[in-house]
């Protein structure tokens, strides 16, 4: 090899550890913080404020909803995850519906079309008709989607109501029911 290559890879090497070692550290441009809102995707997450029911056309009876947790079950017809879910959401009304009323909520189609699905569960639980606005409101970008809703009205679970176990549910309603 050249001398002259040797002597400059030399210096190039010395030079670069020099540098490394030095306690000067290297300036960097710090970014402005940036406030994020505690959404994810645009959708209503837990800890959120809830916006207000707006019911167009109760499909049941109209539940009591005073001091008691809402789940509001979003789904469609068409959806088979969602019709697969109900014997699991009809388990926890059931179970719970003196502290959880669990709501069946789909949007502006032919109430006779909604529910004469042929396969599937029937659903259990109470059931309304949403404008698709409503969804909007909500925030629900896809189905099946479950929010629960506390007594003050802060949403405490967002996701797929299959997925919401017994022992979630009972750990939202002891930390945030009623005192």
């Amino acid at each position: 090899m050249n001398i002259k290559v040797m002597i400059t890879m030399a210096a190039m090497l010395a030079t670069g550890y020099a540098y490394g070692q030095s306690k000067q550290k290297p300036t960097v441009k710090k970014r402005p913080a940036i406030a994020k809102a505690p959404q994810e995707n645009g959708q209503l997450l837990a800890g959120m404020k809830a916006p207000v029911l707006k019911v167009a056309e109760w499909l049941s009876e109209v539940p009591d909803m005073k001091g008691k947790f809402v789940a509001l079950d979003f789904w469609g017809p068409s959806c088979k995850p969602c019709i697969a879910g109900f014997p699991h959401i009809n388990e926890l009304h059931h179970k719970y519906k003196d502290q959880v009323v669990f709501i069946a909520a789909t949007t502006d189609e032919d109430p006779g079309e909604v529910y004469s699905f042929s396969a599937g569960a029937p659903v259990e639980f109470y059931s309304m008709m949403q404008k698709a606005k409503a969804w909007e409101d909500y925030k629900v970008q896809g189905i099946p989607h479950m929010l629960l809703i506390d007594p003050a009205g802060i949403v405490r679970y967002s996701g797929n109501g299959f997925e919401l176990s017994e022992t979630m549910l009972q750990d939202i309603i002891k930390k945030h029911g009623n005192k």
